[in-house]
């Protein structure tokens, strides 16, 4: 019997190795499709995790582009008048000079020396007299040819409702309750300074000819007065400016000196308004 199994043995070798020939090249062939399988299918999750990652820029971008439409559009105040939405859309100008384009002109309504705000009416600058019928140019607050009458407001007083227009400042306060006499005695015998705002030579934006008995303090608000004395400006009252940064002055100086920080930050505009009446 042993004898047999041997011969048996024997005779199937061959058998067996063709065998082993035969299904050699189709585990291999097997396993390179499952390679190739495998590939496809990382390909395709990546390619699917690509769009998505597209998808949601695309939606933090609209959802950024929305909120700050919503602010311009909130900050609309109804006693004023606005031109279509603006955007801004170039640069003007060398390195000494602050000012950009904007893409709608005299066909929407926009006249030379027009405030230009943005937000809840933060005041940014004023067109130009470079007016087309579809552009204009607008001058920033920081350019060094910028200037406007402004006056000082303390935020917890009630003059700093001027510049949300919700109220006359012996009227209401910044919570919404009433002021009271000796709240508006107090006000009357501290009167906030008011001067021009203009940026200097070295970049500073501040406020000059500020009297040295006015009241003035860091974190205060600067905003439009409106006026100069008895002669009407181009702005109306209230629209924000920014806040006091520092407040300085020295024996022989004879008005206060006045760093403000704007409210706006000039390098990233994009959309803007432009007041055309009020």
């Amino acid at each position: 019997m042993h004898t047999v199994q041997l011969g048996a043995a024997e005779v199937l070798r061959p058998v067996r190795g063709l065998l082993g020939l035969v299904t050699s090249p189709l585990a291999s062939a097997r396993q390179g499709v499952e390679r190739a399988l495998d590939r496809n299918e990382q390909e395709e999750l990546e390619k699917k995790a690509r769009k998505y990652e597209e998808d949601a820029a695309e939606a933090a971008r609209l959802r950024q582009e929305n909120e700050r439409l919503r602010r311009l559009l909130k900050g609309e105040q109804t006693s004023f008048e606005y031109a279509p939405l603006a955007r801004v859309v170039a640069p003007v100008g060398g390195q000494l000079t602050e000012r950009v384009l904007i893409d709608i002109g005299t066909n929407d309504g926009v006249k030379p020396e027009q405030p230009v705000v943005v937000g809840e009416n933060i005041l940014v600058g004023r067109t130009t007299s470079q007016v087309t019928p579809n552009t204009a140019e607008v001058i920033l607050v920081t350019d060094q040819n910028f200037a406007a009458g402004v006056r000082i407001a303390p935020p917890k007083a009630p003059e700093d409702t001027a510049f949300k227009g919700s109220a006359t400042p012996k009227e209401e306060t910044t919570s919404g309750g009433s002021t009271t006499p000796e709240e508006s005695t107090a006000a009357e015998r501290t009167p906030s300074g008011e001067g021009v705002l203009r940026s200097n030579w070295e970049g500073y934006l501040g406020v000059d000819y500020v009297d040295l008995s006015a009241k003035a303090e860091q974190g205060d608000f600067v905003v439009t007065s409106g006026r100069a004395g008895e002669r009407e400006l181009l702005f109306p009252p209230g629209l924000l400016i920014g806040t006091v940064e520092s407040v300085s002055s020295q024996d022989i100086d004879q008005y206060k000196k006045i760093v403000v920080a704007p409210a706006a930050k000039m390098n990233d505009l994009q959309e803007v308004r432009v007041i055309v009446d009020w």
